[in-house]
């Protein structure tokens, strides 16, 4: 059977004979494997739109032991994170948890809206790095099933306060009042409105709140613990990407604090 579908290409893997293995993010099919022709060649029909993160029109000969690519056409090719070794380390995170969670023949097209818009704005300089890292975790979390309760209180009810808790053991919040765990991680309104517009939200407004830069680090390290929690495993692409980003912020503070002390020095 021939399927024609959107796509876009979470991996790659080098075959011998030629031929590649690619891990394919569908509209309406979740994950799917194929083989293709070798894209880096140049002779290849495909061109760039089997590359990595490429987002193309494919046609594929779905067999009963594997699947081939039979065309593409590349919609969309986003360069600047190819580019940029961060955001690359980060798309690539974006690719293995997306393998890891989103199931073979999902029919939900959120799961790529959400991978697309997430590269789009990373690609685009959009939104904090951060904050787009963290909508796609607990956005992902919550599309494959994992929604917590967020609404208010689990012992009270309340809406709205300073403080809440994220209790990531119950998947559930708890004011100041009614925790009970220790192991809550304590978040202000800021952040809870972060968190509930990345799990709540219509698709098209999930990256619509704005908050600090403080409060991006907080978010960013409340989704990800609590992304972790729920996949019960380590991604080798998620330590990778922290090894750049955090070299990376030190180096600059590092700059920063030269830099400070030479204005230092001349003003004295």
């Amino acid at each position: 059977m021939k399927l024609n579908t959107e796509g876009i290409v979470l991996s790659e893997q080098k075959l011998t004979g030629g031929k590649c293995l690619l891990t394919i993010l569908t509209r309406n099919n979740g994950i799917l494997r194929c083989f293709a022709k070798d894209a880096k060649k140049s002779s290849d029909k495909y061109g760039a739109a089997t590359s990595l993160f490429c987002y193309s029109n494919m046609s594929i000969f779905e067999g009963r032991k594997s699947n081939n690519l039979d065309d593409a056409v590349s919609k969309v090719l986003f360069y600047n994170i190819m580019f940029d070794i961060e955001k690359l380390a980060l798309a690539q995170y974006f690719a293995e948890l997306a393998i890891q969670v989103i199931p073979e023949g999902a029919g939900d097209p959120e799961y790529l809206s959400l991978m697309l818009n997430s590269l789009y704005l990373l690609h685009n300089d959009k939104k904090h790095e951060l904050a787009v890292k963290a909508v796609f975790e607990l956005r992902l979390i919550a599309l494959s099933g994992f929604m917590p309760d967020i609404v208010g209180c689990r012992g009270c009810g309340l809406y709205e306060d300073d403080v809440f808790y994220f209790d990531m053991d119950n998947s559930c919040l708890w004011c100041k009042n009614c925790v009970r765990n220790n192991n809550a991680k304590a978040i202000n309104k800021n952040v809870l409105n972060a968190v509930r517009t990345a799990f709540l939200a219509e698709p098209k407004k999930i990256f619509s709140f704005q908050i600090s830069q403080k409060d991006t680090y907080l978010l960013a390290d409340l989704a990800e613990l609590y992304t972790l929690k729920i996949t019960d495993r380590s991604f080798k692409t998620l330590d990778y990407y922290k090894k750049i980003k955090y070299n990376s912020d030190n180096t600059a503070a590092a700059a920063e604090n030269v830099s400070g002390k030479k204005d230092e020095n001349n003003e004295a």
